[in-house]
């Protein structure tokens, strides 16, 4: 089925692209959704003196998610968690993207946890950068330190990227700007 997308669609497209997709996506989806309208000849006329304001504001959007990914570079959240083995550094649970989720709420993030790419939950401590996918392929990221309850990570310690798919940006050189930047807490048990 041959649609005009509204909107930018994750994988299939930006507002005013026609593409097609198969008709249970669009029935079930797509249209009940608002998302996108069927490719008729009528409805691709009347679209495309539409198709620049659709343009423009998804280029606004994708400008909001820019800010966002430049104020989240910003964000160091802190995790406390107990710890099983002191030596190694391992936990007795795990940080996962759903503490990640909460904490940036509770700094007023509002970030859906499918858009928190972690490969696998954190079970040990240290420091870590944790990708985030934000409006229209705008990618960002936050650090999260975890660290032993009541105590404080070593200064020694290296950023691991827990980034998913696209591989990790330059770690070393985040754990001497993590050092810079104002840390902002949040504590969970």
């Amino acid at each position: 089925m041959k649609l005009i997308l509204k909107e930018a669609i994750t994988h299939l497209g930006e507002p005013g692209d026609l593409v097609e997709v198969k008709p249970g996506y669009a029935r079930n989806y797509l249209l009940p959704q608002g998302l996108a309208i069927q490719a008729t000849p009528a409805n691709i006329k009347a679209i495309e003196h539409e198709l620049k304001k659709l343009r423009a504001f998804a280029a606004e959007k994708r400008e909001r998610a820019r800010a966002i990914a430049a104020k989240l570079a910003e964000v160091t959240l802190t995790m406390e968690r107990k710890v099983a083995d002191p030596d190694n550094g391992t936990l007795y649970g795990s940080v996962n993207v759903a503490d990640i989720g909460d904490a940036l709420e509770a700094l007023g993030y509002e970030i859906p946890k499918g858009d928190i790419h972690l490969d696998h939950p954190i079970k040990q401590i240290g420091r870590y950068e944790v990708a985030i996918s934000l409006a229209h392929g705008v990618r960002g990221a936050v650090k999260v330190n975890v660290v032993p309850e009541g105590g404080e990570l070593p200064q020694t310690e290296h950023v691991v990227a827990a980034q998913a798919e696209d591989g990790a940006a330059g770690a070393d050189d985040q754990a001497a700007a993590s050092s810079a930047n104002g840390e902002q807490s949040v504590q969970e048990g």
